[in-house]
C-alpha cells in the first residue's frame, strides 16, 4: 500500500472511533473527562480482539512452519 492509502485508512478509522465515541457521550451532558473514558473504553473493546486474534494467527503460522 501506498503512503497515502495508509494515512487515508488511518483517518477513516480514527473518525468512525470519534464519531463513536461522540455519539456515545453526547447523549446526556457530560464533561470531557467522561469522553475520554469512552473513547478509552471503545478502543479497549476493538483492541482486544484484535489483539487476541493476532496471536492466534502467530501461534498458527509457528506450528505450520
Amino acid at each position: 500500500m501506498k503512503k497515502i492509502e495508509v494515512l487515508l485508512s488511518v483517518l477513516l478509522i480514527v473518525t468512525g472511533l470519534v464519531c463513536l465515541t461522540m455519539s456515545g457521550t453526547m447523549m446526556i451532558r457530560q464533561d470531557i473527562t467522561a469522553y475520554f473514558k469512552t473513547f478509552l473504553q471503545t478502543c479497549a473493546w476493538m483492541g482486544v480482539p484484535i489483539i487476541l486474534a493476532g496471536i492466534v494467527y502467530l501461534i498458527i503460522v509457528k506450528k505450520r512452519g
